[in-house]
């Protein structure tokens, strides 16, 4: 085999590993936003963490790619099957480069888009109500409208990849305290009769409030948000979930909340999506 052609190729193998490695630190970068975008509820736990878990596995598949294509760099002679090997691995590492550099805009999208809903309690429940009336449901599927469009924009730009989308409801409580003979105490203490915990704290109280309202806003969702894009692409999986945070504060970086705060009656709607 020529030797021109043996030093082209890996000189050219030797700039696909640089642009490997640049996507490397790329993805490191965006993994430090993820978690602080975490740290500021500005993302859910778990889309958070299959982020996480996909910049990892990227990294490593970078890793091994590029620890072989030294091992071909750096060999002096050449034999024919050394030669073979390096045309393979010259057209392996250009796909995986071009799919990963595809992986690295579609994390970067989402990490840098608003990708939280707020919905006020005040406004979608009544007065110690934690079930929504059928006349508020429009209300929040109007609310969801822009991250149905947004959805379909990921799915129509990045149709090579099988795509999840997390739909998680988390549900915050003020420090108001609930009677022990009101309605909703009795309402509230039926649905942790399960718990079996006993006596239950005003704490206990708010956290399963919270729990309830951000349940009740996911199985309103479940109604009509499905797999599909409005073009009928399909999402391969829907994952919803939803927890109730109690009396914690919704936003770390207000630091004047109050007992009574209607800023801590939310229901923090977050959606993510991302490649399987």
């Amino acid at each position: 085999m020529p030797q021109r052609e043996v030093t082209t190729h890996k000189q050219d193998l030797a700039k696909v590993d640089t642009l490997l490695l640049n996507h490397s630190k790329k993805l490191k970068e965006l993994d430090k936003l993820r978690q602080q975008k975490q740290d500021e509820n500005e993302i859910s736990d778990t889309a958070s963490y299959k982020i996480q878990k996909f910049i990892g596995m990227t990294n490593e598949e970078i890793d091994k790619i590029v620890g072989q294509n030294e091992i071909l760099i750096g060999d002096v002679s050449v034999n024919k099957s050394d030669w073979l090997r390096l045309q393979k691995a010259l057209t392996f590492s250009s796909k995986t480069e071009k799919l990963i550099s595809d992986k690295v805009s579609l994390i970067t999208e989402l990490i840098n888009r608003n990708t939280v809903v707020r919905l006020e309690q005040d406004v979608i429940f009544g007065p110690g109500q934690y079930n929504l009336s059928p006349a508020v449901a429009y209300t929040i599927g109007k609310m969801f409208e822009p991250v149905t469009k947004e959805i379909d924009y990921f799915i129509n730009k990045y149709p090579d990849f099988p795509l999840s989308l997390v739909i998680t409801a988390k549900g915050y409580a003020d420090a108001t305290t609930i009677g022990e003979g009101s309605h909703l105490y009795k309402k509230i203490a039926e649905r942790m009769k399960l718990s079996g915990k006993k006596p239950l704290t005003n704490e206990d109280l708010n956290n399963e409030l919270s729990t309830a309202r951000a349940e009740s806003v996911i199985k309103l969702l479940q109604t009509f948000t499905v797999g599909k894009s409005a073009d009928g692409k399909t999402i391969k999986n829907i994952l919803y979930l939803f927890e109730g945070k109690g009396e914690k504060f919704p936003d770390p970086k207000v630091k004047d909340y109050n007992v009574n705060d209607p800023r801590r009656r939310l229901v923090l709607l977050f959606w993510s999506i991302f490649p399987d």
